[in-house]
């Protein structure tokens, strides 16, 4: 049979002794050192120029983008004007190369106008026997009907 009061006085004197040296060696925390706190005054101030200095920076801002918007509008409107004016300078240079524009301004000064001499190969002439001549001539219009082929395809003509 077990004897309850020898139970409970070991395990009341065991369970004090060691929670007396658990305290005893437990070190102790130091207090935290007590934060240096600004004055009130000080505090209120600060947070008052600190919201006058932000709403300062805003409107400096708001005036900054008023300008570059107005700046911008005004380089539009010189854009505008400048793609009228290269359209119309377009419009009177596809005026004077007009044929009948050169008609006009030839007769005005009295000169006979020649049409372009077109020059077609001949059948039955027998080539030349030097090829150095010809190959020019083969190398430069394949160029050229290679330019005229990009030209339509970026044109869509």
């Amino acid at each position: 049979m077990v004897n309850n009061e020898e139970l409970r006085y070991n395990m009341t004197n065991e369970g004090n002794l060691a929670r007396t040296w658990e305290k005893k060696l437990r070190s102790k925390p130091t207090p935290p050192k007590p934060r240096r706190r600004f004055n009130k005054g000080a505090r209120v101030v600060f947070w008052v120029s600190a919201v006058w200095g932000m709403g300062l920076l805003a409107s400096i801002m708001a005036v900054h983008v008023l300008v570059m918007a107005y700046q911008v509008d005004a380089l539009q409107a010189r854009y505008t004007a400048l793609q009228r004016q290269t359209q119309g300078l377009a419009l009177t240079v596809t005026k004077l190369r007009s044929p009948q524009a050169l008609a006009a301004d030839s007769r005005k000064m009295h000169i006979a106008l020649q049409s372009p001499m077109v020059v077609s190969p001949k059948v039955g002439r027998s080539k030349p026997s030097s090829s150095a001549t010809t190959a020019p001539r083969v190398w430069y219009q394949g160029v050229s009907r290679w330019i005229a082929g990009v030209r339509g395809a970026l044109t869509g003509k």
